[in-house]
């Protein structure tokens, strides 16, 4: 089975895990697909094409993120795309930072692994504050999209966060594990406070669940 993120929330009918490919939108990569396929395909495509061009109006355009202040320097940051690019398909761990979506306040980050496309993390951010023109996703609808998509997750808890002025809330966490790759949510209470939804394959899941864990992990 292979998971389709192709977004930041599924819109897919209800179905058992083990039946079909997970489906989000607009992100437009498949877990296991290629180092190749995951440069070639979808806005990393564009922007691998626009840095052959030395379309420098191009390039900075797709690479704008959410948080970035400062004005992309085009052909730097096409040197470091390829130095990503070229390390991936010889097989390296590699990590690369996507443009995100703008509007709900996502940055996303590839992980690619012996070849192949192995974990896509999506990082939804939470404002205190409302901000114009900008979206948020809180965990509640992020959380209900999956649940529509995949049904009950395998895992659904929660752990007590403690702020650093004394106030104590419920951070949450469910997860939805397959026979060769599995897809969380983790909402991380704070100051700087973010939800974050991985979908992974079944080996990358197990090696972080293997890691040294942190006092709270959700926060």
């Amino acid at each position: 089975m292979i998971i389709a993120l192709i977004g930041c929330l599924p819109l897919c009918s209800p179905v058992a895990l083990q039946e079909r490919p997970r489906e989000l939108r607009d992100i437009g990569h498949l877990l296991g697909e290629t180092a190749e396929q995951f440069f070639s395909a979808g806005s990393v495509g564009e922007l691998v094409r626009a840095c052959d061009k030395k379309d420098w109006k191009t390039v900075k355009y797709l690479a704008k993120t959410v948080e970035q202040q400062s004005k992309v320097k085009a052909k730097e940051f096409c040197d470091k795309v390829a130095v990503i690019k070229q390390g991936a398909t010889a097989g390296a761990r590699q990590e690369y930072s996507g443009s995100g979506d703008i509007e709900t306040m996502r940055r996303d980050t590839f992980t690619l692994d012996g070849g192949h496309l192995v974990k896509i993390r999506m990082i939804y951010a939470m404002p205190i504050a409302d901000f114009e023109g900008f979206r948020p996703k809180s965990f509640d609808e992020l959380f209900a999209g999956l649940r529509e998509a995949y049904g009950d997750p395998s895992k659904s808890y929660s752990e007590p966060v403690v702020s650093t002025y004394g106030v104590k809330r419920d951070a949450r966490r469910a997860i939805w594990e397959g026979k060769q790759n599995a897809i969380s949510v983790t909402e991380h209470l704070g100051e700087h406070g973010q939800i974050e939804i991985v979908a992974e394959t079944l080996a990358e899941y197990e090696r972080d669940t293997q890691a040294p864990k942190t006092a709270n992990p959700l926060q």
